[in-house]
This record gives C-alpha cells, structure tokens and sequence, in this order.
C-alpha cells in the first residue's frame, strides 16, 4: 500500500488561503462544505494546478516536480469528461489505451462497450468514467463528488460496490464529497476540511465519534457542542456546565481545564419516569420542554429546550410512539455518559 503525503502544501487565491499538511492511505473521503479547497486540492495533487508551496510525496518519491502525466495519477471529474458521441469502448481506448478487459470485468460494464456514451444512465456513466480513471494502474486515484450526477435511489447501492472496488487497488484513494454519509459509507479513513484546511484525518469511526473541534464536531452533525469547566478528575470527569454537571470519560484533564464536550444525537435518551437511572445515565440527566419534532423516516429528530441550552435528539420511531412524545411536552434526556466526548482544550 503506498502512501501519499503533503508537506506544508500552500495555494493562495485572492483571500483564500488552502494550507494543508497530512497523509493518505487506503481509501480516504476528503470531506468538507463546499468552498472548503477540496477540488483545488485534487488539482494539485494531479499537477493541474502548481502550489505556492510544499511537496507531494508519493511512496517517499516528491511527485510534486513532476508534469501531471508523469504523476501515474487516475482523476474522475464531477462531470465524468466522458465523450457523449463516443460509444464506451471508444471512451476507454482513447490515448492508446487497450487492455480494458479486467477493469471492465470488474466493473460490471462489459455489456455497455458499444454503447454510446448519450445513452448511459448516471450510474453507468460512473463506472464507466471510473473505468477509464483505473485502467492505467495509476498510483493514485482522485474522484470529486463522483455521485452528483447518480440519482438518489441508485446511490447508496452504487458508494456500497464502489468502495469495495477501490480497496481491490491498494493504492491511495482521495473521495471528495461534502455529504457526510456517502463519506461514512464508501471510506476507511476520514479527513475533514474546512476553510482551506485539514482539521482531522483519522478512521471514519473515530472523526464520527470523537471530533478533534468544534468545527469538525458540527460538520459531522454532532449538534450538541457545549462549554464547561472541569471540576474534578478522577474515573469520570466532572465538568460545570449551565444545565448544572455533566459527567463524561476522563482523557487526562486537570481541575479548572476550559473545555468543549460534545454528544451526538443517537446518544440523548429520554429518560421515563419512574424507571430506574442505569449507571450509563447516572448524573447526567436535564429537565427541559420539546420545542421542535420532525420525522425523518423511521426515526424522529426531537429539540428540547433546558434552562438555557438546546438539546437535539434522534429517537427511533418505536420508541418515540411508546413514550407518547407526539402529545408531550415536558420531559428528561440523559446524556450516555461513556459518549460524551470532551474536546481537549
């Protein structure tokens, strides 16, 4: 598996500012919002664009002073590139290229070769854009949101296939998307930009989970981001909050660290009244009224509102119909205890 590193990489642009120091291996979605650098990125990477600053290294190989077609690098565009005229098997032999076969075996496209690329539905202009990126055996392979023209019932199908494919490769793979979904679904590792910068890499669970800021912690729809000051510091952190104390796992703060913790939707419970507290939940539960209700399709996005914060959570439908929170409007959320996760200062 090789690996792709960017050294102190710098692109300026009138009042935006891309700089960017981070590592790639496996399949890696490069997620952000949009305006966030992340085509400007891949173009420097591919050579389309030279930085101001820094290396791209490739397998310990500065790829950076090379012309792009020296870099071995596959790039699907947003748009495909494809030529709509040409039939399939035009598209993939144009530039010399012959060997199509095992690519095209393998993405299931055999049976389009000689159609023309006009008649190809999104999905399948996809795989075929894919192909033609991969028949080269780059070293490197870049896609910018290569599912924006892929319908959404065909998507979530078409990420699942993609990304077992790409792991086939074993060579660095950068996924540029700004859905944090398709993201979770299609890649291995996570890196999250915003403004021009890299605030997170790491595995997909991990930047899902444990948010590095909170900015990333928004972005990754973590919703409920709060300041606090820690109390006491033994297995459990005690940390002061306006809603009164929270208690979340202990990474090695002090008494009086200013800190922002976090907790994800999924992990805000409504707590029944009368039941007993587990320990999950113990000392960490708020009184607060619903202000807000949405149904999402099998789960239900609730707003509460505690003395002074807002609080969102993500209740199954079966779950939601039981506690008869259609018709309430008082009620009390325990936050999981070992899911709080605390920002380092």
């Amino acid at each position: 598996m090789e690996l792709l590193e960017l050294e102190g990489v710098v692109k300026k642009f009138g009042n935006f500012k891309l700089e960017v120091t981070a590592k790639f291996e496996g399949v890696t979605a490069l997620l952000g919002p949009s305006g966030s650098g992340k085509t400007t990125l891949l173009n420097i990477i591919s050579g389309l664009i030279q930085q101001d600053e820094g290396r791209i290294i490739l397998d310990g190989e500065d790829i950076s002073v090379l012309p792009p077609e020296k870099r071995k690098i596959g790039y699907v565009f947003q748009d495909f590139a494809l030529f709509p005229h040409m039939t399939v098997r035009k598209n993939l032999t144009y530039g010399g290229n012959s060997k199509v076969d095992e690519v095209v075996e393998m993405l299931g496209i055999s049976h389009l070769l000689e159609k023309p690329v006009e008649q190809l539905s999104g999905g399948e202009k996809q795989r075929v854009a894919l192909a033609r990126a991969l028949i080269n055996r780059p070293r490197i392979l870049l896609l910018d949101e290569p599912m924006s023209s892929v319908d959404e019932f065909m998507r979530k199908r078409l990420i699942v296939e993609m990304g077992s494919i790409l792991r086939e490769f074993k060579i660095p793979v950068i996924y540029v998307t700004h859905n944090r979904k398709e993201a979770l679904l299609i890649a291995d590792r996570i890196a999250v930009m915003i403004n021009g910068r890299i605030f997170q890499t790491g595995k997909s669970e991990e930047v899902y989970e444990k948010p590095a800021n909170r900015l990333v912690a928004e972005f990754m729809g973590a919703e409920n981001v709060f300041n606090g000051i820690v109390r006491k510091a033994d297995k459990w952190a005690e940390i002061e909050w306006s809603e009164g104390v929270v208690y979340a796992p202990n990474s090695g703060f002090k008494p009086g660290d200013q800190v922002e913790f976090c907790i994800r939707p999924e992990y805000v419970m409504i707590v029944r009244d009368g039941k007993p507290l587990g320990e999950a939940l113990q000392g960490n539960v708020y009184h607060g009224r619903i202000i807000g209700r949405v149904n999402t399709g099998g789960m239900h996005e609730i707003v509460v509102k505690l003395r002074s914060e807002y609080v969102t959570a993500l209740i199954p439908d079966h779950a939601y119909h039981k506690l008869k929170l259609g018709t309430r409007n008082e009620v009390k959320v325990g936050f999981r205890k070992n899911k709080v996760h605390v920002i380092p200062p």
